[in-house]
């Protein structure tokens, strides 16, 4: 088989395992551009899709490579653009290669989610705590570990160093970091290949399963089983059990009630936004890991206004860095204006709701009601995120704000707006909008 056709073939097997925005987003752009030795390169037109598919869609893109060309195979994510629709005869030279640190198929964790380069605030010490006993004594100090709380603020970090930490001390055991998202993809893949018996072992005989994005189960029952299969052979036989989500699991909608009740066996603990002091750490060490150094008060700017989660802070610093190398500078003295908003002084956020409502042909007290109609909670959700990034209003006003919502309404609103303005470009034209009114 030709390096075009098992690509294609690849592609529509991940059509079919695959959320149709998920394979859009994620997939339907990028190339298997070499194919030698059971090794694939596969080109992504950007850092974000590089970054993405590495970290969280490794084993899908893998499982369905592996099924098409009957081969045990290992991935390499690449930055090329364009990529060309052409037939390949012969694999084009990579424009630039992807530098993420290269990490362990087996067992999914990526080496710098560790406990070294983790960060430990007000925000975070008790679920660090915690982690520290798991690490002690897995599968009995708490089990199962469930983590919860907004995009960003370290859940994935956290467990995967959890992970790092077991492996270091207990070698031989068998351990696994995916997201729920996978293990769903790879059952409905097993699933068409009638071979569902292999995924029952693969997951069933491991040590430590740490379980990326729990939410991703809601509504889906079939998986809903199987994972209940899974975690309940995991739990009896004494098997660490660590979760995520962005949500405790009381308020994630259409999930059975038994994997709810399961969830919260353990040991429940969120983790918030980081707070002032913790912000200025995590700026220090990323800018120390550069080489790099900066003045107290371009820290203390800095950590002032990145005020939303641990993933805008590492962006905004990656973005600060390049531009002090780019001038040859060694010391950050001094923070650009335009590459950090400041909140608009003279609106005042009963007048955003206003200007919002009427950009969406709705009252303000439409937006700040009860009605669940789809168009309406969509307006909502956009409101509640320009109320938080805009005018940096906490989460509990801007609850008060909105109909007296409470703070987990507002971080899901807030997440999912984020998410949709990073790979939406109709989501990043309709706030830009927005934004230009204001």
């Amino acid at each position: 088989m030709d390096i075009e056709k098992l690509w294609k073939n690849t592609q529509e097997e991940l059509k079919i395992v695959m959320a149709p925005a998920v394979y859009q987003t994620f997939v339907a752009k990028t190339q298997l551009v070499v194919y030698q030795n059971n090794h694939a390169v596969i080109a992504c037109p950007n850092t974000y899709l590089a970054d993405i598919n590495l970290k969280r869609y490794y084993a899908t893109f893998k499982n369905a490579l592996d099924n098409q060309s009957q081969s045990n195979n290992t991935l390499e994510f690449i930055i090329q653009d364009p990529i060309s629709n052409s037939p390949l005869t012969s694999p084009p030279p990579p424009l630039l290669e992807y530098s993420a640190p290269k990490f362990n198929p087996n067992t999914g964790l990526h080496p710098r989610y560790t406990m070294e380069n983790f960060i430990v605030g007000n925000s975070n010490n008790f679920a660090y705590a915690a982690a520290q006993a798991i690490i002690q004594n897995p599968g009995t100090a708490y089990n199962p570990f469930f983590v919860w709380g907004g995009v960003g603020v370290g859940k994935t970090h956290l467990i995967q160093a959890i992970g790092h930490e077991l492996f270091k001390k207990y070698p031989s055991l068998k351990i696994k970091y995916f997201p729920a998202e996978t293990f769903g993809n790879e059952l409905v893949a097993a699933l068409k290949a009638k071979n569902i018996n292999p995924f029952k072992e693969k997951y069933r005989h491991l040590d430590c399963i740490l379980v990326d994005d729990v939410q991703f189960l809601a509504g889906k029952e079939y998986i809903q089983e199987e994972f209940f299969h899974t975690f309940n052979t995991l739990h009896m036989n004494g098997k660490q059990v660590v979760l995520t989500s962005d949500r405790k699991p009381s308020e994630i909608g259409h999930l059975e009630d038994r994997l709810v009740s399961r969830f919260m066996g353990g040991l429940t603990v969120d983790i918030q936004p980081p707070d002032y002091e913790m912000r200025l750490a995590i700026i220090k060490q990323k800018i120390e890991e550069k080489h790099l150094t900066i003045t107290p008060e371009a820290a203390s700017y800095l950590a002032e206004n990145l005020t939303s989660n641990i993933r805008e802070i590492e962006g905004k610093i990656q973005k600060l860095i390049a531009q002090t190398l780019t001038l040859n500078k060694k010391v950050i003295d001094e923070v650009p204006q335009e590459n950090f908003s400041t909140p608009l002084k003279n609106l005042s956020p009963r007048h955003l709701i206003s200007i919002c409502a009427k950009f969406f042909n709705f009252k303000t007290g439409d937006i700040c009601g009860s009605s669940r109609r789809k168009d309406l909670v969509a307006a909502r959700h956009i409101t509640a995120y320009l109320l938080i990034t805009e005018l940096h209003l906490p989460l509990k006003e801007v609850g008060y704000l909105l109909g007296g919502r409470d703070h987990t309404s507002i971080i899901h609103a807030r997440d999912k707006i984020s998410y949709e303005f990073s790979t939406n470009p109709q989501m990043q034209q309709l706030i830009n909008q927005i934004k230009n009114i204001l």
